[in-house]
């Protein structure tokens, strides 16, 4: 039944890469706030950088897991088809799915539970969310091709002092809103919270072709499970850059201590705390996000608010 498999002709570094680019296109020093790639080590920091970054009022984090899909076609005996059959949902014409990260024998926890907790503790204080996100593309140039087309759409206006679209408005000052729902490509993509903590890693989550009708194989369905990375960017973005749906400067370190200290399962990472730097906070969080990067394949971004 191998056979039948389709695996992704890209990798997960490969998806990483391609958002990433994507996501920082609509950086504008212009505005007030952008998205930007928030995780750096000590010995790739600059002095530039850091006069840069400290022209940051606020910020608020958020984590992606990058994963690439794997299918089977309707007609396949594979359990994650025989489970959703099972389950009565979809499989036509094919189920994509992926598979949860094996735990390294240096790791103390597996990825998703790392994943799990980051969300938890964020969403406890309205601060963040963290989620794993795959493309609903299996060909490498189809993916490749979709997103080309996304950025080139907007280039010729990125002389504009706002991001617009050709059609639709992305940045509406009035209401804070910011309409990532007006990205297409940000629709190819499925947008998966860690629903729970796990024993092991022998589970996946899987869905259609249009990223809907969610799986969760122990099997267990999760019809509300999963939006489109639109949807989830726009989650985070919301309220933002309001003073109280962000992390000021000088609560970053606190913020931060929060977010990583030990709790009865053990620490987040292994001398976590020691990340924190009492005159640098936002060191301190690039440190985090180049340990969980390092460690887990875990990507921290920011929505960060710059000064005028």
């Amino acid at each position: 039944m191998n056979s039948l498999r389709i695996d992704a002709n890209f990798t997960e570094d490969t998806v990483g890469f391609a958002l990433e680019s994507f996501l920082s296109v609509m950086s504008f020093p212009t505005l007030r706030f952008s998205i930007e790639p928030f995780s750096r080590g000590r010995e790739h920091w600059l002095g530039a950088d850091a006069r840069l970054l400290g022209q940051v009022i606020g910020f608020r984090p958020f984590y992606m897991q990058f994963k690439r899909p794997t299918a089977y076609p309707d007609y396949s005996s594979a359990k994650v088809v025989k489970e959703r059959k099972k389950l009565r949902l979809p499989i036509d014409p094919r189920t994509l799915f992926f598979q949860l990260r094996a735990k390294q024998p240096q790791h103390p926890h597996f990825q998703h539970n790392v994943l799990y907790r980051l969300r938890r503790r964020l969403r406890t204080r309205n601060l963040g969310d963290a989620a794993y996100v795959c493309p609903l593309f299996l060909d490498r140039s189809a993916y490749r091709f979709h997103m080309q087309m996304a950025g080139l759409r907007r280039w010729p206006f990125f002389w504009r002092h706002y991001p617009w679209d050709v059609e639709d408005v992305l940045i509406q000052h009035g209401t804070r809103n910011i309409r990532f729902d007006q990205i297409p490509v940000l629709a190819e993509h499925i947008s998966i919270p860690p629903h729970d903590e796990v024993a092991d890693a022998n589970h996946s989550y899987s869905f259609t072709e249009h990223g809907a009708d969610l799986c969760f194989h122990s099997p267990e369905a999760l019809p509300e499970g999963s939006s489109t990375l639109a949807a989830f960017l726009a989650s985070i973005a919301a309220g933002f850059p309001n003073a109280d749906s962000k992390i000021l400067i000088e609560r970053a370190n606190e913020e931060l201590r929060l977010l990583i200290a030990p709790e009865p399962e053990g620490e987040l990472l292994p001398g976590a705390l020691s990340l924190v730097q009492d005159d640098d906070a936002i060191a301190s969080w690039m440190g985090l996000g180049d340990a969980l990067s390092r460690t887990y394949g875990i990507e921290q971004f920011a929505l960060i608010n710059w000064s005028d």
